[in-house]
């Protein structure tokens, strides 16, 4: 196989195992790292760059990855690393980040809104506790999960250390890694500007969480980050599926062929999710009722607060498209109802 030829089709993924490292194309090798919660991986690529790599994200910071890390860069990967992009945000990206930075010397390639984010994330003051608090609130979430979620889950579980030095890439900008050169795609939707790498020659498309095979990735509406997700998204999609693709290499689960027919048949899974919140939708309802009614009552905080955010993200995209309503007090309608006739539901 070579550069030009490179096609992986899809297939099961043996449970993780330390040192997963393995070559998924001529000189760019997949490692999967471990991570404890929900999926039990992430997949991070290595693209040789002359006599070290190229590093496209770092993993979630914990004693097993960063074990990983020591005897992968005492051994395999004994060249080092030269550089390493950061796809988003998310801590199974990012979370090494400052780490491996630290102990190889590699310039990191981060986009700053998507720094921004993280430092966000983390709540860093009681004003921006409170602030996010108040947001969760105002959408119909429980109390008692609106404070788990701002003094728990965020700081704790989804944030990520950002003090160290980076640069940025920009969209169109290419990037020259030994026999590769990438194209870079700055995507928004999962997260405000997601570096994607595409390779046009080859029909490589170093992914991140953009273009997953099997799960669709969250699109959240957050105070901060993307403040249009589904849109971005969507548009992002559309690009993504003009792309000559042979070759995807996802964060998540295997790498697979059929990109441009999985880019379509996101669009059309958001398509079919934008129906079932505009049949589902009845006046005066909050942003949680509308959830409750579209994915059912959640078990878990983290699955409660992931509900409420993606349907935010649903409505405003409805809303853009003068399909649906909100009124001052976060209560959705749809847009012909009139509010004299509404019927409040308690929440």
């Amino acid at each position: 196989m070579n550069a030009t030829t490179a096609q992986i089709a899809p297939s099961a993924q043996p449970p993780v195992a330390p040192d997963d490292l393995v070559e998924v194309a001529p000189d760019i090798l997949r490692l999967r790292l471990p991570l404890d919660e929900g999926i039990d991986h992430v997949n991070v690529y290595l693209v040789r760059d002359g006599a070290s790599w190229l590093l496209f994200d770092t993993g979630v910071d914990s004693a097993d990855a960063r074990a990983c890390w020591e005897r992968l860069l005492t051994g395999p990967l004994s060249g080092g690393l030269s550089r390493i992009v950061v796809s988003h945000h998310h801590p199974d990206h990012l979370g090494l980040a400052r780490w491996l930075h630290e102990r190889t010397g590699a310039v990191v390639y981060l986009r700053p809104e998507e720094r921004d984010s993280a430092d966000q994330t983390a709540l860093g003051t009681s004003q921006a506790m409170d602030a996010c608090r108040a947001y969760f609130g105002l959408h119909g979430m429980d109390a008692g999960d609106a404070i788990t979620i701002t003094g728990d889950l965020l700081p704790r579980f989804m944030a990520c250390d950002t003090q160290f030095r980076s640069r940025t890439l920009e969209h169109g900008e290419v990037l020259q890694v030994g026999r590769y050169r990438f194209d870079v795609l700055v995507q928004g939707g999962h997260s405000v500007a997601q570096f994607c790498l595409h390779e046009p020659t080859a029909g490589l498309l170093l992914t991140g969480d953009q273009l997953l095979e099997r799960i669709t990735p969250n699109l959240s509406l957050l105070p901060w980050g993307d403040r249009h997700p589904l849109r971005h998204y969507l548009a992002s999609l559309e690009q993504i599926a003009a792309l000559d693709l042979r070759c995807i290499m996802p964060a998540h689960h295997g790498v697979y062929a059929g990109g441009v027919a999985r880019a379509h048949g996101l669009i059309r899974h958001h398509q079919r999710a934008l129906e079932r919140f505009r049949t589902r939708l009845q006046p005066g309802m909050k942003a949680m009722d509308v959830a409750i009614a579209v994915y059912g009552r959640r078990r878990n905080v983290l699955d409660r607060f992931l509900a409420l955010t993606e349907s935010l993200a649903h409505l405003q995209y409805l809303e853009e498209q003068s399909d649906i309503r909100q009124d001052a007090d976060a209560r959705w309608s749809p847009r012909h109802h009139s509010p004299t006739a509404a019927t409040t539901p308690n929440t």
